[in-house]
């Protein structure tokens, strides 16, 4: 397998083998190829109408999915991978999408973007915003992709109502809730020392008063052996007509 360069890719469309539409040879690099952004759909919202805006702007810890506005139709021989362009990844966002585009597939790409950043991040229509890689199998494949994406050059009416119904928890509800957990453990952590401290007061308590204790139990017993004394001695008074101690 090996990866199409420049001449290759121009070749290749120029001959109809590979089919970019539309296509703009400006966009041909070294070894890829640039997509522009086409529709998308955004968590919560739905879709963009560019008619009535020319930029979206993906908000901190937002979700969207993205068309390219390109279509493709790859021959027999050529499979393609495909990811956002670095000036996207280096604003923090993260791409989601499938690991390769098999031979034989026709239709638009596409993928899903999610900002994790504190920062907002501002799409532009049309401005380019995928690269892909074309590469070259050892042999052309004999079936090609016939997969249920086939010819799709739009979202899927399912795949919208996910996102329409797609909520993200903010980044100030997960601060929160640490926020709260670290309340817990901080009164937690307060009421183990009010505890130990009642624990070693109940502990001097009963040290105070257990001479006290021991003076108790040493009457009780003494009372009690006198008070069996007498009682055996008045049995044996009456048994043996013993004299009385009185």
């Amino acid at each position: 397998m090996s990866i199409l360069g420049r001449t290759e890719i121009s070749t290749r469309v120029a001959d109809g083998n590979l089919k970019i539409e539309p296509f703009d040879k400006a966009r041909i690099e070294p070894a890829s190829y640039d997509c522009r952004l086409g529709e998308v759909v955004a968590a919560g919202i739905g879709r963009i109408d560019w008619k009535d805006r020319n930029e979206f702007i993906l908000e901190s810890n937002s979700w969207a999915s993205v068309a390219s506005e390109e279509q493709f139709e790859l021959p027999k021989d050529i499979c393609a991978s495909y990811g956002i362009r670095s000036s996207l990844a280096r604003r923090g966002v993260i791409a989601f999408g499938g690991p390769q585009i098999d031979p034989g597939y026709r239709g638009k790409i596409f993928i899903s973007l999610y900002n994790p950043t504190l920062e907002p991040v501002i799409l532009n229509h049309r401005q380019q915003i995928m690269s892909v890689i074309f590469c070259q199998l050892s042999s052309a494949d004999a079936q090609g992709y016939s997969g249920p994406y086939q010819d799709q050059k739009d979202f899927p009416s399912q795949d919208v109502e996910f996102m329409m119904r797609m909520r993200s928890r903010n980044l100030s509800d997960v601060i929160d809730n640490v926020e709260t957990l670290d309340s817990s453990v901080k009164n937690l952590a307060r009421n183990m020392e009010t505890l130990t401290s009642d624990v070693h007061e109940i502990r001097k308590l009963v040290n105070d008063v257990k001479p006290w204790f021991k003076l108790i139990a040493w009457i009780l017993t003494t009372a009690g052996v006198a008070a069996i004394g007498w009682l055996v001695w008045n049995f044996l008074q009456g048994w043996f007509g013993l004299p009385s101690l009185g």
